[in-house]
């Protein structure tokens, strides 16, 4: 049963900071824009782990997460 599951889908999450590329590697399939003191990542998320497993990585940088946005399903 797949009712409320989460199946591919885009996702904007927006960090305060300016991450460096460096730390690109930790948000693999997301694009990186650094803009006015934030971090936008943008890309394809394939399930809730993967969602989490992003948002778990930001609080371990210690930064703050100021939004996560659902944009579109992946077909």
């Amino acid at each position: 049963m797949q009712s409320g599951a989460l199946k591919g889908a885009r996702y904007r999450l927006i960090v305060r900071g300016e991450l460096d590329e460096r730390f690109a590697y930790l948000f693999s399939g997301m694009e990186m824009e650094r803009t006015q003191g934030t971090t936008i990542l943008t890309g394809p998320v394939i399930d809730q782990a993967q969602l989490h497993g992003f948002i778990e990585r930001i609080e371990e940088l210690r930064l703050e997460l100021l939004s996560v946005e659902q944009l579109r399903e992946v077909s």
